[in-house]
């Protein structure tokens, strides 16, 4: 089967590359999605976005998150046949933002 595109599911901030998309022990990204867009590439894509805690927190900024994903994305593709890339975002206004400056 040939891949007609890809879509990259990014998180927001304090969220998780899996837990985020997952309800019930169902990541519907894996689970089903794939079923619903045969032809897709489904990938996740996770970063440090811990705002609050006890824990040590993320010393990156929104536009640093941004660049690192944008450099990330470019080099994966580079490497794959796939070209068009959808990116859908969780409600998390903030990642928007930082993607679009990035």
């Amino acid at each position: 089967m040939t891949l007609s595109h890809s879509i990259v599911a990014i998180h927001g901030l304090d969220g998780h590359r899996e837990d985020s998309w997952t309800i019930e022990n169902v990541l519907w990204l894996r689970d089903l999605l794939p079923s619903k867009i045969p032809t897709a590439r489904i990938l996740t894509y996770g970063y440090d976005a811990r705002t609050r805690g006890h824990v040590q927190l993320s010393s990156q900024t929104l536009f640093d998150h941004s660049e690192t994903f944008l450099a990330k994305l470019a080099l994966f593709r580079q490497n794959t046949d796939v070209r068009k890339v959808i990116i859908w975002l969780m409600m998390y206004i903030y990642v928007g933002i930082a993607l679009d400056t990035g």
